[in-house]
C-alpha cells in the first residue's frame, strides 16, 4: 500500500517539524512519538520547541500555530462523529493511523479501520480529552505522570532534553500499544470464528499457539476455556461478564478459586469444571 499520508508529512518535514516550547503535556510527547514510529521524522530532535510559528515557515507544525494539526482555535477545530474534540495526538492519529497499520502489519482494510477505531476509543480520545478540558475533568494518569515531569525549576535547555527522552521512550510503548489493538482486533476474528464451530460453550487450548486472550470472546457463545497455566495448574477462565462461583473450591481437584476462574491439578478437572460452569450459565440465562 502506498502511504500518501505518510509521505505528505515526511515531505513536509524535510522543511522542518516544529512544536511549542515551555511546559510539555501528554499531547505533544504522544504527538511527536507517533510522528517517529511513522517514520515522519527518524530523530526526535529533529523536532524543534519554539515560542511561535516563524513566518512563511511551510513544515510540519504540531500543536502550535493553529493548522492542521493543532487545536487550540477558538473555532473551526476539528471533532470526530461523537463530537469529541481533537487534540494534536489524535489529529495525527486521524490523519496516518490507517497508513500505519497497514503498512506496518499488512492488515487488510477492515481489520486495520477497526483497529484504528479501536486505539482511539481507548487511548487517543482519553488522551485527548484531558489535554482539551483538563485532567481534573478528565483523570488521566499517564497526562499526570507526563506533566509531573515539568514540576521544579528546570530551565528551557532541560526541559526540551526532558522532552527529547520522554518522547524516545513513549516511541517503544506506543508502538506497542498500536500492535496490541490491531492484534486485538484479528484475536477478535478468530474468537468469533471458533465460537460459531464450538456448540459446547467452552474452548479448550492445549497449547500456546492456539490461545486467543479472554476479552476477544466477549460477545460470542462462549462462557469459559480451559488452559495450562505457566504455574502448572489447568485453570477455567470465565468470559466476561460472567464469574466463577466460590463453591468451586470443592469440585474435585480443585486448588485455587479466584475472581475470574479457578484452578484444578488436571486437565479432566479443569474441562468437568468447565462443562458445570457452562450449564449454570445458560441456566441463569434462560
Amino acid at each position: 500500500m502506498q502511504t500518501i499520508k505518510i509521505n505528505r508529512l515526511k515531505e513536509m518535514a524535510k522543511r522542518g517539524v516544529i512544536t511549542h516550547g515551555g511546559h510539555f503535556h501528554a499531547d505533544d510527547i504522544l504527538a511527536a512519538a507517533l510522528l517517529k514510529i511513522a517514520g515522519v521524522v527518524d530523530d526526535v530532535r529533529e523536532i524543534k520547541r519554539v515560542a511561535h510559528v516563524p513566518d512563511n515557515f511551510d513544515g510540519l507544525v504540531f500543536d502550535i500555530g493553529g493548522g492542521e494539526f493543532d487545536h487550540h482555535q477558538q473555532t473551526g477545530y476539528k471533532c470526530r462523529a461523537d463530537g469529541t474534540k481533537y487534540a494534536s495526538f489524535g489529529l495525527l492519529w486521524a490523519e496516518i493511523g490507517y497508513e500505519y497499520i497497514v503498512h506496518k502489519y499488512w492488515a487488510p482494510m477492515s481489520q486495520a479501520h477497526a483497529a484504528v477505531e479501536k486505539f482511539d476509543t481507548e487511548f487517543v480520545k482519553p488522551m485527548d480529552l484531558a489535554d482539551n478540558y483538563g485532567r481534573i475533568k478528565y483523570p488521566n494518569t499517564l497526562a499526570y505522570l507526563i506533566a509531573a515531569k515539568n514540576y521544579g525549576q528546570i530551565s528551557q535547555k532541560e526541559r526540551d532534553e526532558t522532552f527529547y527522552k520522554i518522547v524516545s521512550s513513549m516511541s517503544s510503548y506506543l508502538k506497542l500499544m498500536i500492535k496490541s489493538a490491531y492484534e486485538f482486533i484479528d484475536y477478535k476474528e478468530k474468537a468469533i470464528a471458533l465460537a460459531d464451530k464450538t456448540p459446547g460453550g467452552f474452548v479448550v487450548f492445549q497449547n500456546d499457539d492456539a490461545y486467543i486472550p479472554r476479552e476477544a470472546f466477549i460477545g460470542t457463545n462462549i462462557r469459559c476455556f480451559v488452559k495450562l497455566c505457566d504455574r502448572g495448574t489447568f485453570n477455567m477462565t470465565a468470559i466476561d461478564p460472567f464469574r466463577v462461583n466460590p463453591d468451586f473450591i470443592n469440585l474435585p481437584g480443585c486448588v485455587q478459586v479466584y475472581g475470574m476462574g479457578a484452578a484444578f491439578d488436571t486437565m479432566e478437572h479443569a474441562i468437568a469444571a468447565a462443562e458445570k460452569f457452562v450449564d449454570s450459565v445458560n441456566k441463569k440465562l434462560r
